[in-house]
């Protein structure tokens, strides 16, 4: 059996992991995207940043465990593990910024925003 076939598994997990943390990049970059201001210049820089490190990791990996052989099916479960993991992020970091949301803004935990708006004072 030739060492390519025989080691598919291992590329196959790895290359997954490796997606999954280059959508961690990405989530990790689009908060300092948020904590910058979210201007234009700060989202492509911070975008190019994340993409740099994605095909980075993406080499690195592939050069480690697949010896650089560059194919098809290791640019596919890259794409595969990086979007579930996007999936997955969308819904927890929405899920916790609306029970977040909820309490400070539509339960009055802040006292005086009720629905995004300052409220008036009543005289």
């Amino acid at each position: 059996m030739l060492y390519p076939t025989a080691n598919q598994p291992l590329i196959i997990v790895v290359m997954f992991f490796t997606g999954f943390l280059s959508g961690i990049f990405f989530d990790f970059f689009r908060f300092l995207t948020y904590l910058s201001g979210g201007d234009k210049w700060s989202r492509n820089f911070f975008d190019f940043l994340s993409t740099i490190f994605s095909f980075a990791i993406l080499f690195l990996a592939n050069l480690w465990i697949n010896y650089g052989q560059f194919r098809f099916y290791v640019v596919v479960i890259f794409f595969i593990g990086f979007f579930i993991e996007r999936v997955i992020s969308k819904i927890l970091w929405t899920k916790l910024i609306l029970k977040c949301y909820n309490t400070f803004k539509v339960k009055g935990g802040l006292g005086k925003f009720r629905n995004g708006r300052k409220q008036k004072k009543k005289s």
